[in-house]
């Protein structure tokens, strides 16, 4: 009869040791998880953030699109117009040097 009561206290003594660590293991289960919640919450905000610098990052882009091709037309007119007063300059040119020459034979 003593033997079996000690076999049922060691038996009942094992149980303990091995539910005690099993239940305060599930509690750091339970902290895990809020903590890992936090972090995806932590994460989505974060990412909901980068989301609206991103559209106002291509908002930006846009723009800047915009006036590049503005002034894209700015610099071939002036090119345009370059190009043209170098004609006229070297029309003139071309005048003076004839005159030049008339009045050398004259």
């Amino acid at each position: 009869m003593k033997l079996n009561k000690v076999k049922i206290h060691i038996v009942v003594i094992i149980l303990l040791l091995i539910i005690f660590p099993v239940s305060t293991g599930c509690s750091g289960f339970k902290s895990e998880s809020e903590r890992l919640k936090e972090e995806i919450v932590d994460v989505n905000q974060e990412n909901e953030r980068l989301k609206r610098e991103l559209n106002a990052l291509k908002s930006e882009n846009v723009n800047m699109h915009m006036r590049l091709a503005q002034l894209n037309l700015q610099i071939s007119a002036l090119h345009n117009e370059i190009q043209s007063l170098q004609k006229d300059l070297d029309s003139l040119k071309t005048q003076s040097r004839g005159n030049s020459l008339k009045n050398r034979k004259t």
